[in-house]
């Protein structure tokens, strides 16, 4: 374990910023390929916080896409979509050894593709990054759904009925912000 790992495990999360290096992230991982379109992701973000995301002029909540780029605004908050049709390394069947539980291994194993979210507002604090990510992530999940990846903290949580409630403990840790346009 080197230093800068040994000093995250140290520093609460609310202190730590997300910085421009090294994005926070959550990843899906997929039992098939399937790329998220703005309808989906929109819907997702409204059961997530009960505000409508349609956009529009001057809206701070709105799901955006041209051409393999999608971005989501929710308040202040930006989020970076990425899907990807392939794992999220090079056989993962091969690579189980850094995980400690069985059904995390399974799940790493049995993806084949993934998409990665990206919380993209440099100076806010990490545990609010995660807040977001794990909110709108929640409802995001569905059968063909994994895991969730989080790579900053090298922690995978399969899908074997308790990701809805971490991810919803996650997203509770904090009042995320978002609140309907006034």
């Amino acid at each position: 374990m080197n230093l800068k790992s040994i000093s995250r495990r140290l520093i609460p999360l609310r202190w730590q910023r997300v910085g421009n290096n090294e994005p926070l992230s959550m990843v899906l991982l997929l039992r098939s390929p399937h790329f998220f379109g703005t309808d989906e992701v929109r819907l997702a973000a409204e059961r997530a916080w009960h505000v409508s995301f349609a956009g529009g002029k001057g809206s701070m909540h709105a799901v955006v896409q041209s051409g393999d780029a999608m971005l989501l605004k929710a308040g202040s908050h930006v989020l970076n979509f990425l899907n990807y049709p392939k794992p999220y390394i090079d056989d993962p069947k091969s690579n189980l050894t850094w995980l400690p539980e069985l059904s995390q291994q399974r799940a790493w194993s049995e993806h084949v593709a993934c998409v990665g979210v990206d919380y993209l507002n440099s100076e806010t604090d990490v545990e609010l990054g995660y807040c977001i990510l794990a909110k709108l992530i929640s409802e995001l999940i569905n059968e063909n759904c994994a895991a969730v990846f989080v790579p900053r903290e090298n922690t995978l949580i399969p899908h074997d009925g308790s990701l809805y409630l971490e991810l919803h403990k996650m997203a509770s840790s904090r009042d995320s912000g978002v609140v309907p346009a006034t």
